[in-house]
């Protein structure tokens, strides 16, 4: 199935939205890039310096920024077992020299908490880097079954200008991949009708549900993995 002429907007982060784009290209689609998300680095490293001092059993890796923002200082102070949320994240770490487990699809936190490495963890130091804010459930859970969880924060979301182009572009499908990301693409566009209903395609249900409350009345699609081959799935239902 081809997607001839149709625009996807296509909102992750400069850095991380290439093979999307280059997925939607192939299938004959046009992506339109807009950043609704910069990530910046966090000013205070202590934290993440305090992680060579100390002794850790498992290493939870939330996304590929935080693979990126993280192994310039601690490369080499990692323990052995390694853990990435979704498949770019492994993928990313494969890169840096190191092997990562990962949960099966849809990649969350909710699959991860599945696998057998998170069972038996009473007793065991676990430290997770991601960036500032995002959801609790990992820690808390894995708390609760016995595990001494830190988190250590590396990176910041901020939100971009807006740019003058798109208020004349005209979208047929846009990509949203978080709740941050949506929020955000609301306040860039404040105003703009259109941006209701447009088909959305999207990465899981929490967002769809969101998307609902800012009373999003087009079609919206739910990716079947939390992948850019998975959201390229949901922008082919979206135009089927």
């Amino acid at each position: 199935m081809n997607i001839n002429g149709i625009k996807v907007l296509v909102t992750r982060p400069a850095h991380q939205s290439e093979h999307l784009c280059q997925l939607i290209a192939e299938k004959g689609g046009q992506a339109i890039r807009l950043p609704v998300i910069e990530i910046v680095g966090i000013d205070d490293k202590s934290a993440l310096l305090e992680c060579r001092k100390q002794s850790f059993d498992i290493a939870i890796f939330i996304s590929t920024n935080a693979v990126e923002k993280t192994l310039p200082t601690l490369q080499n102070h990692l323990p052995p077992q390694v853990i990435a949320v979704g498949k770019r994240t492994a993928q990313t770490l494969k890169a840096w020299g190191l092997t990562a487990l990962c949960p099966p699809p849809p990649f969350n936190s909710e699959t991860l908490l599945k696998m057998p490495q998170m069972q038996a963890v009473t007793g065991k130091k676990i430290v997770i880097f991601r960036g500032e804010g995002g959801r609790e459930l990992l820690a808390e859970t894995l708390r609760k079954r016995g595990a001494t969880v830190n988190y250590v924060q590396v990176y910041r979301r901020v939100q971009p200008p807006t740019p003058a182009w798109i208020a004349n572009t005209k979208i047929d499908i846009i990509i949203v991949t978080s709740q941050e990301g949506l929020r955000n693409l609301f306040a860039m566009l404040e105003g703009q009708s259109w941006l209701r209903h447009t088909p959305l395609v999207v990465m899981s249900t929490r967002i769809r549900a969101e998307a609902e409350r800012f009373g999003v009345d087009a079609p919206i699609f739910v990716a079947s993995a939390a992948s850019d081959e998975g959201l390229l799935g949901a922008v082919l239902q979206a135009n089927a």
